[in-house]
């Protein structure tokens, strides 16, 4: 079984080469990878020409690289597409292209896949804090447990969309995308791994797990998405729209999950989002909202109705946008007088060390003073006592004290 990796790249020129280096241990004879830059401008095509000049993939890789030349509108949902447009082989495999790889990991999963094939299959991963230099485990983390108890598809395909729906993670098959036409949406928004995901659980015939590590995840560096804290976490109202949409009209159960879903990203976006976007996101939520219907709010009520993202929603749902804003707006000046309290207390707490500090250092100095007196008295009374010894006569013998008659 052969495997087209899609690497998609945008401006990760630190990071590009760790990630191809640690591709190639992964790759088999008759594998293809194609990398789709979309419009690096910092140099991250010349990282990748330099590899594949004096490392590359080996003869029996196919290489397919792809410039874009500019930079497309929205996210990874172009290049992806793009991405899946070459890809050739039996299975499709994205690889995030500031991600590296655990090739032990990964040729195990893959092994395992190989031997039980479905229309696609999740793997695990880390994180990899890129400021704090530690990995941990991503926030779906405790749902592989409850994985080994589920019994019937439609309970694995529930559990399946409630994983995190990162592209890179899992092994498609080729035949299946392509039969059912899926593709990533595309437009000027982020996140559009999401809806992506969605659709492929929600028509994938077979549904497998690999609890194999197979890569880090690079989270907190410069530019990454996942620090959105603006208008561009709206488009999650446009993603819901578009699961709806592509959910069976009788699949009660789904659009619960949809809406489900939709609360727990806006109980992670609020929290964060700056006052500037809280028009914007505000106004957003109440029309994704509105369109849950009531017996769907009424199954949601009896589970969320003690949280915080409830009362916002519910709110928001019976159209009281500036009533929210405002809250939010209050929960942000706190937010910020918090902070700042915090902030005097640990310059309060610097001031007392530096205090401390010249403390000490003060009696430092003034013991230094004390020594050097001494030394002072020392040396003059050493020459007083010489003084004396030649006043009187007295002579020194060799490796004696002084002789004094």
């Amino acid at each position: 079984m052969s495997i087209s990796f899609i690497v998609t790249t945008f401006d990760i020129r630190p990071y590009i080469l760790e990630c191809l280096q640690s591709l190639r241990p992964c790759l088999r004879p008759g594998d293809q990878v194609i990398l789709v830059d979309d419009g690096s401008t910092d140099g991250t095509d010349e990282v990748v020409r330099d590899f594949i000049r004096h490392e590359g993939f080996g003869p029996d890789v196919e290489w397919t690289p792809v410039w874009l030349g500019v930079n497309t509108i929205g996210g990874v949902g172009i290049p992806a597409n793009i991405g899946m447009d070459h890809a050739d082989r039996d299975t499709v495999f994205f690889v995030d292209g500031d991600d590296y790889m655990i090739p032990d990991a990964f040729l195990k999963a893959r092994r395992a896949y190989e031997a039980a094939p479905a229309d696609i299959c999740f793997a695990d991963y880390l994180e990899y804090d890129q400021q704090a230099g530690q990995t941990r485990p991503p926030a779906d983390a405790r749902k592989w447990a409850e994985l080994e108890t589920l019994t019937g598809a439609e309970a694995v395909r529930l559990a399946a969309i409630g994983l995190i729906a990162v592209p890179w993670r899992k092994f498609y098959r080729a035949e299946f995308l392509r039969r059912h036409r899926i593709r990533f949406p595309e437009g000027d928004f982020f996140f559009e791994d999401n809806p992506f995901h969605w659709t492929v659980c929600t028509l994938a015939g077979t549904i497998g797990f690999q609890r194999h590590v197979i890569c880090h995840h690079r989270v907190n560096r410069p530019g990454q998405t996942m620090a959105s804290t603006g208008t561009e976490l709206a488009a999650f109202f446009t993603h819901f729209e578009t699961i709806r949409t592509g959910l069976p009209p009788t699949r009660d159960d789904l659009r619960l999950q949809a809406a489900r879903w939709l609360l727990g990203n806006m109980s992670w976006h609020i929290p964060r989002l700056r006052p500037a976007a809280f028009h914007l996101y505000a106004g957003r939520a109440k029309q994704a909202l509105q369109q849950i219907g009531d017996g769907e709010w009424q199954a949601l009520d009896a589970g969320m109705n003690t949280t915080t993202v409830w009362h916002y929603a519910d709110r928001l749902r019976q159209g009281d946008t500036w009533g929210v804003i405002e809250a939010w707006r209050s929960d942000a000046d706190r937010a910020t007088l918090s902070g700042l309290r915090r902030e005097i207390g640990n310059l309060a707490n610097r001031l007392r060390e530096v205090e401390r500090q010249a403390r000490t250092a003060r009696e430092i100095l003034q013991a230094q003073q004390a020594i050097d007196e001494f030394a002072v008295v020392k040396e003059t009374l050493g020459l007083s006592q010489q003084n004396y010894l030649v006043e009187n006569k007295g002579v020194p013998a060799e490796n004696e004290g002084f002789y004094v008659k």
